[in-house]
C-alpha cells in the first residue's frame, strides 16, 4: 500500500484564487444588475425615468383614476336603492360605458345613434391627462424635443388602446359603441391633453418649439376665440335668466325626485358647453339648427315653433329676436380688436406687414378654434326632429374669420 499524496500548496492556493476571483465577477455582475433594476424602478423619488415608459405610465394612471371617478357615484346609487334591481356589475358596466362617452364617442341605443354628447363630461380626463403629462415632463428630465414626443405619442396611443378595450367589455344589446370611434376620438384627446400637460411641465421653452411670430399669432388668435366663447356664455346665462320660470317648469314637469333631479343637474352641467358654443354661433350670426327645418338666428325676427325635449337648457333658445340682435356680430368684431392689440404689443420692432400677417393669421386662429368648438357642438339626439341639431361648422368659421379680421387688421 502507498499512502495518499496531497495535492501541491501551490495548486491549492491558485484553486482558491480561482474560486475567489468567481465570486468576486458574480458579485461585481449581481451588483450591477441591481443598479439596473434599481435605476429603472426608481423615478417616484425624483430621479429621471424613460420617456418610453412614463407615456404608458401616464395612460394608465388616467384611465384608472378617470374609471374610478365614474364608477363610484353608479355604485353609490346602486347601494342606495336596491329595489332598482341593478347589479353591481351592471353599475360597472355603465360607468365604463359613460367613462368611453366622456371622450365624445357617439353611442347607439336600441339603434338609435346619439352623436350630440355632454363632452363637458370631458373635461375631467382632459384635467387629468394635463396633470399626468406634466409629471411625465417633469419626471423625464430633458430637454429635448425628441423625448417629449415619445412620451405624447405613447401616452395617447396607450390611453386610445385602454378606452378602446372598455369600449369593447360594455358594450350591451342595447347600448353600444363603436371601438374604432373610441379609440379615434381618445387618441386625439390624448395627444392635445398630453400635449399640453408636457409643454407646461417640461423645461422646453416656447421659443424651442416655435418661432416668436408664430407664438404671438397663436395667442392673439386664442384669445380672440376665448373672448367669442365668453360673449357666448353671457348670452347663454343672460336667455337663462330671461326665461328662468320656463326652466323651472320644465323641471318640474319631469317629476325626476332626488336622484333624477341629481342626474338632471350633472347631464344640464355636462351640456353647459355645448349651449355655450351655440350662444357663441348665435351671436356672430351663424344661427343654431334645431332640426332639419327650423333655424335659430338674430336675423330671423320669428322662430318657427317646434317641439323640443322637455331639457331646462332648452328654455334658453329664443322663440324670437329682437331688432338689438343684429347688434351681436360686433363681439366678434371686438374679440379682434383685442388680438390687434395684443400683437400690437409683442411685436412692435415688426414691420407693419409682418404685423398685417400677424392679424390675418390670428383671425385664422380664432376661426379654427370656432369651426372644431362648432363641429362638437354639432350631431343628432336620434328623433327625426332632432336629427340636426347644432351650428353649421363652416359658417360659423367664415363669418368668425371676416369679424375677428375687420377689428384685428385696424
Amino acid at each position: 500500500m502507498t499512502a495518499p499524496t496531497l495535492p501541491p500548496v501551490e495548486d491549492e492556493q491558485q484553486s482558491r484564487a480561482s474560486g475567489e476571483s468567481r465570486l468576486h465577477t458574480i458579485g461585481l455582475a449581481a451588483r450591477g444588475v441591481v443598479r439596473t433594476v434599481v435605476a429603472r424602478t426608481r423615478g417616484l423619488g425624483g430621479t429621471a425615468r424613460s420617456p418610453w415608459l412614463l407615456g404608458p405610465l401616464a395612460a394608465v394612471w388616467v384611465a384608472g383614476i378617470g374609471l374610478a371617478i365614474a364608477a363610484v357615484p353608479l355604485l353609490g346609487v346602486w347601494m342606495a336603492t336596491p329595489q332598482s334591481g341593478l347589479t353591481w356589475l351592471q353599475s360597472l358596466n355603465a360607468a365604463g360605458l359613460l367613462w368611453a362617452v366622456a371622450h365624445g364617442t357617439p353611442i347607439v341605443v336600441a339603434g338609435v345613434t346619439y352623436s350630440s354628447l355632454p363632452w363637458g363630461l370631458a373635461v375631467v380626463p382632459v384635467v387629468l391627462m394635463v396633470y399626468a403629462g406634466g409629471w411625465a415632463a417633469r419626471r423625464s428630465r430633458s430637454a429635448a424635443v425628441r423625448d417629449l414626443a415619445v412620451i405624447i405619442i405613447t401616452a395617447s396611443i396607450s390611453y386610445a388602446i385602454l378606452v378602446g378595450i372598455i369600449a369593447k367589455l360594455t358594450t350591451r344589446s342595447d347600448a353600444r359603441i363603436s371601438v374604432v370611434d373610441a379609440f379615434a376620438h381618445a387618441l386625439v384627446l390624448g395627444l392635445i391633453a398630453y400635449g399640453f400637460g408636457c409643454v407646461r411641465g417640461s423645461r422646453i421653452g416656447t421659443e424651442r418649439l416655435m418661432p416668436e411670430w408664430v407664438a404671438v399669432t397663436l395667442r392673439s388668435g386664442l384669445i380672440g376665440a376665448l373672448i367669442l366663447i365668453g360673449f357666448g356664455a353671457i348670452t347663454v346665462a343672460v336667455a337663462l335668466t330671461v326665461r328662468f320660470d320656463d326652466a323651472v317648469t320644465l323641471t318640474q314637469s319631469l317629476h325626476a325626485g332626488l336622484w333624477g333631479g341629481l342626474a338632471l343637474l350633472l347631464l344640464g352641467i355636462a351640456y353647459a358647453p355645448v349651449l355655450i358654443v351655440w350662444g357663441t354661433a348665435y351671436i356672430v350670426g351663424a344661427g343654431v339648427m334645431i332640426g332639419p327645418a327650423v333655424t335659430v338666428s338674430p336675423f330671423i325676427t320669428t322662430i318657427a315653433p317646434t317641439q323640443l325635449p322637455p331639457f331646462p337648457l332648452l328654455a334658453a333658445l329664443p322663440q324670437s329676436a329682437s331688432p338689438l340682435a343684429w347688434a351681436l356680430p360686433l363681439t366678434g368684431v371686438l374679440a379682434g380688436v383685442v388680438a390687434g392689440v395684443v400683437i400690437a404689443r409683442r411685436s412692435r420692432a415688426d414691420s407693419r406687414l409682418m404685423r398685417l400677417a400677424m392679424a390675418l393669421g390670428a383671425a385664422g386662429v380664432s376661426a379654427g378654434a370656432m369651426l372644431v368648438l362648432s363641429y362638437l357642438a354639432t350631431g343628432s339626439l336620434g328623433d327625426l326632429r332632432l336629427a340636426s341639431l347644432g351650428p353649421a361648422p363652416t359658417t360659423v368659421a367664415v363669418l368668425v374669420f371676416v369679424l375677428v379680421t375687420l377689428g384685428a387688421v385696424p
